[in-house]
């Protein structure tokens, strides 16, 4: 009886460890460099830009990582100063917005206070603001 029960202990053990979970509660302020910054925010969201500067706070729960699935969740709120020539892409699919809600904006690291130079733009669980004149995008992507 002792090996069969040694080798369900192992069993459960490598079943367990297969799926490894991306959750993270991050700070863009953990990583010393832009390069840091921006590679592990890549790990989390599908797009790739380039960045001048970059300041975030990411939430992601993942829902698929264990044994049992859940659902996933995430919460990502972006401070970026981009080349000029792509700020279009960051609302590329987007409509205009006069009435976003900006409560997120206060939990990015550096978040700017002042947000009279934004433009708002919106879609499904996505808010972004542009300040063309400044090269700054603020960008909040949610599901939770």
């Amino acid at each position: 009886m002792r090996p069969f029960a040694l080798l369900a202990l192992a069993l459960t053990l490598m079943v367990t460890g297969c799926g490894k979970s991306r959750t993270t509660n991050t700070l863009s302020g953990e990583f010393t460099t832009l390069a840091e910054k921006q590679e592990f925010l890549e790990r989390y969201m599908k797009f790739r830009r380039s960045y001048d500067d970059l300041h975030y706070r990411l939430s992601y729960i993942d829902g698929g990582g264990g044994m049992v699935p859940g659902p996933t969740e995430w919460n990502v709120r972006i401070l970026a100063l981009v080349p000029a020539g792509e700020l279009d892409e960051w609302i590329d699919g987007l409509s205009v917005t006069s009435d976003p809600e900006l409560d997120w904006v206060s939990e990015i690291p550096n978040a700017p206070t002042d947000l009279e130079g934004f433009r708002w733009y919106e879609g499904d669980r996505v808010i972004v603001g542009i300040d063309r004149e400044n090269r700054v995008v603020l960008y909040w992507n949610h599901a939770s």
